[in-house]
Order: structure tokens, then C-alpha cells, then sequence
């Protein structure tokens, strides 16, 4: 196989040939078609979002197709096309038990061997996801989803991420409802896709909030109903003014400073929900105003993937997208290969991108 490794928090990702373990009891290979570059895989190879020593391979959204299986494998065959998510579902813990796979007790587990250089030295899938910026990976079993669809690799690569995080705000934590205000902070890789998903659940008024001109319009033309540009004015009074002094009946974050969540906080009206999905630095902080957090009853939620259930969640998103409710092909601002990883990470790093693809 060959790969992205991470060899140094300061150092850009090192494209090797290495050798991929086979398939362990309940682990299958698989053959990366697309994988989608988010922020947070930028920001895990500079080491902010944890503290896997390298050498390590990053990447947690992508489709793929099924190759091997290991000992006992149940949920798919050789030749399936799988969706690879962020997150594991091993549907027997504490948390899936619960309807909350979000939480699975299998999710961001020590690292996790996956290949070895020819040296011998092992390389691994970071906190043990999926490390899907490489032509191949060793994955457990529960964390691929057969998904049958013709759409194209390159927007399948989306649903474990973006869209899955994003759909999984509006739907299953917010639970948006027709005619209601829905103000998202942040107009990228994650947030236009919680702008699209506030579009289908019928929501009145969609104010999308960001700096950048060329994101804002590519919001209204993704369903938005305004736009507010934080550097013209205090974006928190800008909502005020749009929602009859209020504020948003939902308020998504989806753009990581501590700062934007703040923000997003003040956007909600009393008794409103926030939703708040964006991190940058695993050590920031988020102050709260006491006063307004202890009486004004607002609904703070965290949304890791979309508080998704794969096994329920991905058929109904992929027949949206398959029906022409999503919009693909807008979210994807440039292909990459494997060899230019590392410009794919730094356009994540420096929003040049909405979102950019790996095709291995």
C-alpha cells in the first residue's frame, strides 16, 4: 500500500510504501476510492487534536470497496462498497445500547497498528480510526457500511464527515422544525451542509454567518435567506436584528474558535437550541455568561458525527442526495491525489477549500 504518514508535528506528511497488515478477527481491507480532507485532519497531523506519536496516518471520511475479511466478519462481503465514518458503531456498548453510537465506547481508542514500514517500524491509524489517506486500510468491521449507490466516489467520500455531521445537526440534535429560524456559524466544509439540511427540514429564515464573500453566497445559493459578514459589524447584533430582536430559534456552530461559540450562544433566542460542533485546539476553552447560561433556558448539545446511527442514518441521507435534494458537486472544490496531500491539508488549513478530495 502506499500512504500519507505523519512522521512529525512539524513536518508535512511523508507519501511511503509500506505494508499493510492483514485482517485481524472482525477487522476487513479495503480499497480507498475517495477520502474527504476536513480541517480536523489538517489539524490532528500539526498535533492539536491529540497525542498519537507518530508515525500515524490521518483521514476519517471516505468510500471504499471491500477487499479481504478477517475471521467472523457478518456486515459485509468482498466487492461492497462501504462508507467509512468518523465514528464506530459497535452496536453492543453502553452508549449503542442507548441509541447514542455517537458515543460508542470503540470510538477514538488508543492508536491502533494498521501497517509497518520496510524497517519494521509500525505505523498506525491514529486514535484507531480509519486513516483513509492511503490506497488501502486495515479497518474494524464496525466502523465500514455497505451502502449501495451508484453516486459518484467523490461525493460518497462526504457522508462520513460533512454531511453526516452536518444532516445529523439539523435532524437528529436540533431536530429543525418547518417555519422555525436557524442561524449557522460557519460557511464550509461542515456548516453549508447544516445550511442545506435546515433548507429540507423547512426552516423560515436561514442566516448563515461567515467572513468570507465568496462562502456566503454559496450559502444563499445552498438555501440560505441572509448572510451576515462578522467583519462589517458585531454578527451577534446583525442576527438580533433579523430575528426581531430574539435571536435564532437554532443557533449551529460549525466553525471552531472559541470565540464562534460564544457567538453562537448569544444568536439563540431564550429558550432556543445551540448546537455546537467546531474545535480547532483540543486544550481551548469556552467561557459562558453565568446569568444567561443558569435562566434564559437555552439547550446547549454537542453533535459528534451528527449523533448519527449509521445503520439507521446513511440510507436515508444517500437517497437525498441520490433524489437531488443535496448539492455535491458545490462542497467539492478541488480533486487531489495522494501525492498532494499536503497541498489539500494546508487549502483545508487556509479555507481556500470548502472541502477537497483524496482520490488515491
Amino acid at each position: 500500500m502506499k500512504a500519507a504518514v505523519v512522521t512529525g508535528f512539524e513536518a508535512p506528511m511523508q507519501l511511503e510504501n509500506l505494508t499493510l497488515r492483514a485482517p485481524a478477527p472482525h477487522e476487513v481491507t479495503v480499497r480507498i476510492e475517495a477520502a474527504a480532507m476536513c480541517i480536523t485532519d489538517a489539524e490532528q497531523a500539526r498535533g492539536r487534536l491529540g497525542t498519537t506519536p507518530p508515525p500515524f496516518i490521518v483521514g476519517h471520511s471516505a468510500v471504499a470497496t471491500v477487499q479481504e475479511l478477517g475471521p467472523g466478519v457478518t456486515r459485509m462481503k468482498s466487492g461492497d462498497r462501504v462508507i467509512i465514518p468518523a465514528t464506530s458503531e459497535c452496536g453492543t456498548c453502553y452508549f449503542c445500547s442507548r441509541g447514542r453510537s455517537d458515543q460508542c465506547e470503540q470510538h477514538l481508542v488508543p492508536a491502533r497498528e494498521t501497517a509497518r514500514r520496510r524497517d519494521g517500524t509500525a505505523v498506525s491509524a491514529a486514535f484507531g480510526t480509519a486513516a483513509v489517506f492511503a490506497t488501502h486500510a486495515n479497518l474494524r468491521e464496525i466502523s465500514a457500511f455497505p451502502v449501495e449507490t451508484n453516486l459518484p466516489a467523490e461525493h460518497l467520500a462526504m457522508f462520513g464527515c460533512g454531511i453526516g455531521t452536518g444532516l445529523g445537526a439539523v435532524f437528529n440534535v436540533a431536530q429543525v422544525q418547518p417555519g422555525s429560524s436557524v442561524v449557522v456559524t460557519g460557511a464550509g466544509h461542515l456548516g453549508l451542509w447544516m445550511v442545506q439540511g435546515a433548507r429540507i427540514a423547512g426552516a423560515g429564515r436561514i442566516i448563515c454567518v461567515d467572513p468570507d464573500s465568496l462562502r456566503r453566497r454559496t450559502a444563499v445559493q445552498m438555501g440560505a435567506t441572509h448572510t451576515v459578514d462578522p467583519d462589517e459589524a458585531d454578527p451577534v447584533e446583525q442576527v438580533l436584528a433579523l430575528t426581531a430582536g430574539r435571536g435564532a430559534d437554532y443557533s449551529l456552530e460549525a466553525a471552531g474558535p472559541p470565540e464562534a461559540v460564544l457567538q453562537a450562544f448569544h444568536m439563540a433566542r431564550n429558550a432556543g437550541t445551540v448546537v455546537v460542533s467546531g474545535v480547532r485546539n483540543q486544550d481551548d476553552e469556552v467561557r459562558l455568561p453565568a446569568l444567561k447560561l443558569a435562566v434564559r433556558g437555552r439547550s446547549i448539545h454537542s453533535v459528534q458525527n451528527g449523533n448519527l446511527r449509521m445503520t439507521r442514518d446513511l440510507e436515508r441521507f444517500v437517497r437525498l442526495m441520490e433524489a437531488g435534494h443535496l448539492d455535491p458537486s458545490s462542497m467539492v472544490t478541488n480533486i487531489y491525489s495522494l501525492e498532494a496531500i499536503n497541498d489539500a491539508a494546508q487549502a483545508a488549513l487556509e479555507r481556500k477549500n470548502l472541502t477537497g478530495i483524496i482520490v488515491p
